[in-house]
């Protein structure tokens, strides 16, 4: 290379100055000779200018060229949106293809037990290390491969009931309060850690601090990773819907069936170019609905399964409309010894309504003891603005009533219940709506005529509670009572939500819960559930 041009016109340029030096001599120059020279400058000039504007082209990515204001049209790339996320692994509104290259990891999405994808976290030299915006306070290694992401959420409530049957069902309450840390380390290591600051169930009369995730994932492969600590067991459909997106207050009635959280070790992954998510986990056991566990009472582990499936996904040749179908199917197996040391509200969850009221208690001194599985299968589907899904859990639980408080004899026994939920979503002002959230296209602004996002949400949900859990004792039930709790219940609720912006969202939830069996005066099932819940929530 000559002067910094390119060696394919060094050569051109190297002749054209020793043409022009042999002239110099030359005193008197005829006619012809003149004109011979001046075209040679010319074309010299001409070259010139070709290789200055080559050179330009070439620093456009060269590091100095970074630190020149950009150009009409480099401004113009910037602000043209950008195309959607090329990964299969699940497009999700919430996670723009640009937030995914700075957070990499979040909790569970469209249902599946799968993270964003790894290829948008490499190859990004140059994201910012410090980043603070709407999506979160992001801190990065320069080549990119470690990350740390700080955020949180936070739901607080206004409860209001129609004829309740006790005093504490209307309430203001902090229903989460989640700060978080999530992000990756050496590129294939994945973490989230959440403590949690609120209420154990909406009833609860007291504020408890406790841990909802604390766990780490290894992701290779997409085929096969490996994840440990406490975290969603995969069964629910509903269940692994990240609360935050939920277009509900509080999750339907199957969730009273359902852990919530557990302590283990899980080996999941997708199969079949994204069309086939499975998980299969072992875990410590841990009673339903609740993040307040993660300690193991040594009463038997538990496994729990889910395969979930896009059949259409990437298929050409079926029609848009069949692409958002989602099947799938999950459950847990497991084998309980008795530990009469374990106290039974560390090992049931009483039954609570849509609006989070307890109409089923389990009674003190009751222990696991044997066989214990739930099935659950599920359908959901998405096209633009719509969604919906259905749901069906099954669960068997084996149960000794022989400490059960007040009662002579008992044993060994079980129970089972049922419980389904059919629910319809309409993003009214034609976002995609989808599992993992909805982000405005237009946030709010006066001044522009903006008006946000807007979602109206239908539900039907019911629960029905075995025959045995209501038989006396002496007769191998479970000796509840059919009056102070209810035997079953079908509820109906309808919700309104508004997403200001991707951080804060104002919703409205009315549900109604008609029990079956109950009245006794002074409990939630005195009367059937009339209530409205006001949610203000702010994810950052």
């Amino acid at each position: 290379m000559i002067a910094g041009f390119p060696k394919s016109y060094s050569w051109v340029v190297s002749g054209a100055f020793l043409l022009l030096a042999g002239s110099l001599p030359l005193r008197a120059m005829d006619e012809e000779t003149a004109k011979t020279i001046a075209d040679l400058k010319a074309q010299m000039q001409s070259l010139m200018d070709e290789v200055k504007k080559l050179k330009s082209q070439q620093n456009v990515d060269s590091p100095t060229a970074r630190l020149r204001p950009p150009s009409d049209d480099q401004e113009k790339k910037k602000t043209e949106a950008p195309p959607l996320n090329p990964h299969p692994i699940g497009y999700t509104p919430f996670l723009t293809p640009q937030v995914r290259e700075q957070t990499s990891m979040e909790e569970a999405i469209e249902g599946t037990t799968e993270f964003a994808p790894k290829p948008e976290q490499q190859g990004q030299m140059n994201l910012p290390m410090v980043d603070v915006s709407e999506n979160g306070l992001i801190f990065r290694s320069e080549d990119n491969h470690h990350m740390v992401r700080l955020g949180g959420l936070l739901q607080l409530d206004d409860r209001e009931f129609v004829d309740a049957g006790t005093t504490d069902m209307s309430k203001f309450l902090i229903r989460r309060a989640r700060p978080y840390v999530s992000g990756y380390f050496y590129d294939d290591w994945e973490y989230r850690f959440a403590p949690e600051f609120a209420l154990s169930s909406p009833n609860a009369t007291s504020y408890q601090t406790t841990i909802a995730d604390a766990y780490i994932n290894y992701d290779t492969v997409d085929e096969i990773q490996v994840q440990a600590g406490k975290f969603t067991v995969p069964v629910g459909l509903e269940m692994l819907t990240p609360a935050a997106f939920l277009p509900f207050s509080e999750r339907s009635l199957t969730s009273n069936l359902i852990p919530n959280r557990d302590l283990g070790v899980m080996a999941h992954g997708s199969l079949f170019s994204y069309k086939l998510s499975w998980a299969a986990m072992v875990g410590a056991g841990a009673r339903n609905d609740t993040v307040q566990s993660g300690l193991d009472y040594g009463s038997g582990p538990v496994g729990y399964f889910r395969l979930y499936s896009q059949p259409f996904r990437g298929e050409m040749g079926v029609p848009e409309e069949l692409r958002g179908l989602h099947l799938g199917v999950g459950g847990s197996i497991g084998w309980q010894s008795q530990n009469s040391s374990i106290s039974s509200s560390n090992l049931f969850q009483n039954y609570s309504t849509d609006g989070g009221n307890t109409f089923l208690s389990f009674p003190n001194g009751l222990g696991v003891q044997g066989e214990v599985w739930r099935i659950s299968p599920q359908v959901y589907y998405n096209y633009g603005p719509f969604e919906c899904w259905a749901e069906f859990t099954a669960e068997q639980q084996g149960v000794n009533t022989a400490g059960v408080y007040g009662s002579s004899g008992g044993g060994f026994t079980n129970y089972q219940t049922t419980a389904w939920n059919v629910q319809v979503d309409w993003v009214i002002t034609g976002e995609v709506a989808t599992l993992g959230g909805i982000v405005p296209d237009k946030p709010l602004d006066f001044t522009k005529g903006d008006i946000g996002a807007w979602e109206l949400s239908l539900r039907y949900d019911g629960l029905a509670a075995g025959a045995n859990m209501f038989r006396p004792i002496e007769q191998g039930g479970l000796g509840i009572s059919q009056t102070e709790s209810a035997t079953g219940v079908n509820g109906a609720s309808i919700a309104l939500n508004w997403y200001i912006n991707r951080i804060v969202r104002l919703g409205l939830t009315m549900e109604y819960n008609a029990f079956t069996g109950g009245g006794a005066q002074g409990t939630v099932v005195e009367n059937n559930e009339l209530g409205f819940i006001t949610r203000l929530q702010l994810l950052y």
